[in-house]
């Protein structure tokens, strides 16, 4: 089955963002490791750099990625 699944905060810092992606991995690696997951993630304050730091804190790390896209607007 294809799902999306959105989580949004205006109030979430960078550390809290990393507990969450880890959080979810966790969930994600106990639950169903066998199932191919992909996550999307918008942070417009973050800088590409910072993202990237932050998507390779997590563990394990995914097979793809991090791929981290600038689509801000000019």
């Amino acid at each position: 089955m294809k799902t999306t699944t959105s989580i949004k905060s205006e109030e979430l810092s960078k550390e809290d963002l990393q507990a969450l992606l880890q959080a979810i991995r966790d969930c994600e690696m106990a639950t169903f490791p066998e199932k191919v997951i992909y996550i999307t993630i918008e942070a417009p304050d973050m800088t590409m750099e910072d993202m990237t730091e932050l998507l390779r804190s997590i563990k394990p790390p995914y097979d793809i990625g991090p791929v981290v896209l600038n689509i801000r607007d000019k």
